[in-house]
Formats: structure tokens, C-alpha cells, sequence
């Protein structure tokens, strides 16, 4: 990936990838708008930088007080498990790895995503707008592994079995929620709805009364059924979660359901997204990344679990201390 369009890719920043993702929304199916802004937040370039600049990546994970896996190297063929695009994930991994060895940077990020995708698109005979999404992550992917990683070919998985069903069914079963019974229309606190953490994947649901905080939810489900994330305490349940006061950021979850299933966040959340560094798209009231010990549920809600938490928010001190000096 040595030549123009390399040099292009590299220099992207956040701030960059937020535009470029904001000129393909439209285009992009809905099944994956919102999962393709979540994967941009997992995934950010400031703290990809902070640990591979670092010299002494343990330790900088230690400053920041990060636990789980943020490193995209270790989760290439993973990380976008959650984007419907993601069925197509070898063919999108293996054109964007050719067109990364003979592209220039003629053309803006944004128009070159979308040539990659229309050519995935002729080869699977899926719609453009279904491939948008993954090949734009996997573009973000390919900066942060760099080109030889990237193009080894996808590990062996069913890519298809997650997503067995059509994306207009997927984006009608968010907007669902659990029936209350004949007389469910007298129900009010005594409702109940459908948490599901990992969409696509049997056991992984629970159920939340109604204005019910998710992390509390949650606690009804084993330890032990998501052992393969050391951050879920025994006794917490499905979700990591420590301080329950969005205190600590550890239950920073992306939602991939319609907002209006979850309360709106409150000052207090707010408050806390830039002091946590989780500020990929958070300005918004109806923000897909929220602290899930502060979502209180109004109806089914689909959320994703992000591999990793942290204090990140200290990678940007520098810079407002620099700020204030040129001031």
C-alpha cells in the first residue's frame, strides 16, 4: 500500500472518518446507518494511534485504564461481526486489499468506498447500498493494520449464518416489541421487553421491565454464559458494568434499535461521553453510543457490546492544554 492513496488513508483522522460516514448515510441501507456510525466509535483513530505510537502498548493501556481488546489487528475478520454487511466480509476484505495496492488518492475516501462497493455489489448480487457500510469499515480496518495484515484472506466462518434473514426483516424485527397479551394495553410498569446483546446469536437476550436501567436487567442472566469477556462480573451479569452512576464508562454500549425503545440520555450522560473519550457521534440526543447504566428500557432494544473500555478522554488533555496556551 505504498503509494498515494496509502498516504491519503493514513492521515485520516476521526473528525475525518465522522464526515466521510456522514456523506455515505444516506446511502447506506438502513440496516446498517447506525451499525456502520457504532463500528467508527468502537474503532477510534485517536487511541489506535495512542497505542501503537506508544513504545510500550501494556503501559499505555494501563494509563488509560483500558480492559478488553481495542487493538483492530486482533480482531480483523471480528470486529464488524455486527453490520449486516458483514455476510459479505471476505469478498469486501478481498477487493478492498486489490484496490488498496493500485488506487491513488485522486478521488475523496468517500466516492473511493463507494466504487469498491459497487464492484462487491456485481460480484454478490446484493444492492450497493448493503455494502457501503462494511466496505467503509473495512477501509477504517485496513488503516489500522496496515496492508499485509489486511490482506491475508478472511478466517474460515460462515459469514451468512448470523444474517439468515432479509435486511428490510431485520430492520422491522428492531422496531418490534414484545407482545403484552390480550390485555397488554392496561399494562404499565408490569411490561416487559426483549434486551438482545448480540444480534443474530441464539442466548444471547433478557428481559427489562418496563423504565427498568438495562445493567439491572441484565443481572438476571449467568456469569457464566459470557465467560469469553472477562469484564462481566459474576453477579452483574450479561453486560460489563462496575460503578452503575456513569462514574466509570465501562457499560458503553452502541445502539443498533430505533432510540425511542431507550430513555433519552440524561445531563449526567452527557456530560460524561467526553470525559470518557467516547465521543463518536454523542452529541446527539438520539446518540447510538450510550451508557447502558443509564438506559432505562421502553421497549425491545438491540444493543452491541464493544469489545474494550476505558478513560480515552485522556488522550485529548494534551491537546486542550496545548489549546489554551496558544490562546
Amino acid at each position: 500500500m505504498a503509494n498515494d492513496f496509502a498516504a491519503a488513508l493514513t492521515q485520516l483522522d476521526d473528525v475525518a472518518w465522522t464526515q466521510i460516514v456522514n456523506e455515505l448515510q444516506a446511502s447506506i441501507h438502513p440496516v446498517d446507518r447506525t451499525a456502520t456510525r457504532i463500528w467508527f466509535a468502537f474503532f477510534p483513530v485517536k487511541l489506535w494511534r495512542a497505542l501503537t505510537t506508544s513504545g510500550d502498548v501494556a503501559a499505555t493501556m494501563k494509563k488509560l485504564t483500558i480492559k478488553g481488546q481495542p487493538l483492530l489487528r486482533e480482531q480483523v475478520d471480528t470486529s464488524a461481526a455486527f453490520l449486516y454487511g458483514y455476510k459479505y466480509w471476505p469478498q469486501v476484505k478481498t477487493a478492498v486489499s486489490e484496490y488498496a495496492a493500485s488506487a491513488t488518492a485522486g478521488q475523496p475516501i468517500a466516492a473511493q468506498i463507494k466504487t469498491v462497493a459497487q464492484r462487491v455489489a456485481a460480484q454478490v448480487n446484493a444492492s450497493e447500498s448493503l455494502l457501503l457500510g462494511i466496505t467503509a469499515v473495512a477501509f477504517g480496518t485496513l488503516q489500522q493494520v496496515g496492508a499485509e495484515l489486511f490482506k491475508q484472506p478472511a478466517a474460515a466462518n460462515d459469514y451468512s449464518q448470523r444474517w439468515n434473514r432479509p435486511a428490510d426483516q431485520v430492520v422491522a424485527d428492531r422496531r418490534k416489541d414484545d407482545s403484552q397479551g390480550l390485555f397488554g394495553f392496561l399494562k404499565s410498569v408490569d411490561k416487559t421487553f426483549t434486551v438482545n446483546i448480540r444480534e443474530g446469536v441464539p442466548g444471547y437476550t433478557f428481559k427489562a421491565l418496563n423504565d427498568q436501567d438495562v445493567t439491572m436487567a441484565a443481572q438476571q442472566v449467568p456469569a457464566s454464559q459470557y465467560a469469553q469477556d472477562a469484564r462481566c462480573k459474576v453477579g452483574e451479569g450479561a453486560l460489563p458494568v462496575e460503578c452503575r452512576s456513569a462514574a466509570c464508562g465501562t457499560c458503553w454500549v452502541g445502539v443498533l434499535s430505533p432510540t425511542e425503545k431507550l430513555s433519552p440520555p440524561n445531563q449526567r450522560e452527557r456530560d460524561r461521553w467526553r470525559y470518557f473519550g467516547y465521543e463518536g457521534f454523542t452529541g446527539e440526543a438520539d446518540s447510538p453510543i450510550r451508557l447502558a447504566c443509564q438506559l432505562k428500557a421502553r421497549g425491545n432494544a438491540t444493543l452491541v457490546v464493544p469489545p474494550w473500555c476505558g478513560l480515552i478522554g485522556k488522550l485529548d488533555a494534551p491537546e486542550e492544554t496545548a489549546s489554551a496556551a496558544s490562546a
